[in-house]
């Protein structure tokens, strides 16, 4: 064969190969986007469709969420001691039966305990908490990452109803504030048990002011 056949016979084949491997490579970088919205979807879930309502466009949303599972993987996370996780459980208890007195106290430290699990737990240390919504952001969306589930829920119920600092009115959505922290709580610490064994996610009813002192004690409240 003829050293000009060879070397057109080379081109052709070298020509074949690039065009191939571009193509493949086209090929997978129009699959990939497809890829990480399933993925994305998959792990956040209704977290997933809050980031892209916040963020009014899916691209957008899709890079915060990237960026906090990268977040995520520096965190280096610890298992909390018997007696840390005996420590909040009992704080939980006393959060709960706050409530039937006064119900914005509760939910006010229902959200403490979750940042202070979080520190044990070896999520960054934020900046202290105002008391709104947007400085507990941060905390949600660490936590987002493991626990989306409790995380989707606690939003839909804060949005459900005006922020409780406002005042001592809607007893029955700070109820629901109450129950959705308590998922936060049982995210980080694991499932809390009742005096009687068994798990129950309501939180106790506050006291009505006209009920009658012997009717004063309400229900029990179970941890």
């Amino acid at each position: 064969m003829e050293t000009g056949t060879i070397v057109i016979i080379a081109i052709i084949v070298v020509a074949v190969v690039v065009i191939a491997g571009g193509i493949a490579i086209a090929a997978r970088s129009s699959l990939l986007p497809g890829r990480r919205t399933t993925r994305l979807k998959k792990r956040f879930g209704a977290e997933y469709d809050h980031a892209v309502e916040a963020h009014g466009d899916a691209a957008a949303a899709e890079r915060d969420l990237s960026e906090r599972l990268r977040h995520r993987k520096n965190m280096k996370l610890r298992k909390l001691s018997d007696q840390q996780r005996a420590a909040h459980t009992d704080t939980w208890a006393v959060v709960q039966q706050e409530f039937v007195d006064d119900p914005v106290r509760s939910v006010r430290s229902a959200r403490g305990l979750v940042e202070a699990i979080m520190i044990d737990r070896g999520y960054p240390d934020r900046p202290a908490d105002t008391g709104d919504t947007s400085g507990f952001e941060s905390r949600l969306r660490d936590l987002s990452v493991d626990h989306p589930a409790a995380v989707a829920e606690f939003r839909r119920v804060h949005a459900s109803g005006r922020p409780v600092e406002a005042d001592q009115t809607g007893t029955e959505h700070m109820r629901e504030e109450l129950v959705a922290y308590r998922g936060l709580v049982e995210g980080l610490l694991g499932e809390l048990p009742a005096a009687d064994g068994t798990d129950h996610r309501t939180a106790p009813r506050p006291r009505a002011a006209t009920d009658q002192p012997q009717r004063d004690r309400g229900p029990k409240t179970q941890r």
